[in-house]
């Protein structure tokens, strides 16, 4: 059976020395290890976190600004086809206003050409017929 001696209050005494003393030594600092890197772990999972929020509005950011940019680029080559289109018109109109002035000068010139050639053959004409008349007449 079990002996209460004074040898017993000697083992708790040690017993309760050696938990206090391996508390202080060893428990507390691991327990505040442990907090710390709790702590650490804590902190950095809050600012991985906030990173991949950052991230995610970054992208976002940069998604919305290359659709504007596509929009942009969109609209930047419908007004450069209308303008062109636009210009072309003008061009052909211009080229067929000259094409009208280019011919009437011609019409114009012809005309004068054509007056003034029957206005020589004309004038030719009096002059063959006398010329025939005096051959016929000395003939």
């Amino acid at each position: 059976m079990l002996d209460l001696n004074i040898t017993l209050l000697f083992q708790l005494v040690n017993f309760f020395i050696a938990v206090y003393l391996l508390n202080v030594l060893l428990i507390r600092p691991i327990r505040q290890i442990l907090k710390k890197r709790k702590q650490i772990v804590d902190d950095m999972s809050g600012e991985a976190e906030t990173f991949e929020t950052q991230a995610e509005k970054s992208l976002s950011d940069y998604e919305a600004a290359l659709q504007k940019a596509r929009q942009e680029a969109g609209i930047a080559r419908q007004q450069g086809r209308e303008a062109g289109v636009v210009e072309q018109q003008s061009l052909v109109s211009k080229a067929q206003n000259d094409a009208r002035v280019i011919l009437d000068q011609a019409r114009v010139a012809l005309k004068k050409e054509a007056d003034d050639t029957l206005t020589s053959l004309r004038a030719q004409v009096s002059t063959l017929s006398k010329q025939v008349v005096d051959r016929l007449i000395k003939g």
